[in-house]
């Protein structure tokens, strides 16, 4: 079965996502990164890092999600 994949939030960078990522895998999450351009790539190779990466997320799994993050900038 195919699941739907939802974009969850805009990171600013690949450190960023990084971080997001593994907070939502740590709460058994499954996630999933794609760059916001095609250009996105590129930023890799020529720097090191990209920019704007966009965190997506099953369908049913988007709510939980939300929460973690919401709990985790709260906590800020």
């Amino acid at each position: 079965m195919s699941e739907n994949w939802v974009a969850l939030v805009e990171a600013e960078n690949d450190i960023e996502a990084e971080i997001i990522q593994g907070m939502l895998m740590e709460n058994g999450i499954p996630v999933r990164r794609a760059d916001s351009s095609p250009y996105t790539g590129a930023l890799r190779v020529i720097g090191g890092m990209a920019y704007e990466v966009v965190i997506m997320v099953p369908d049913p799994f988007v709510q939980e999600a939300k929460k973690i993050l919401e709990s985790f900038s709260g906590n800020a």
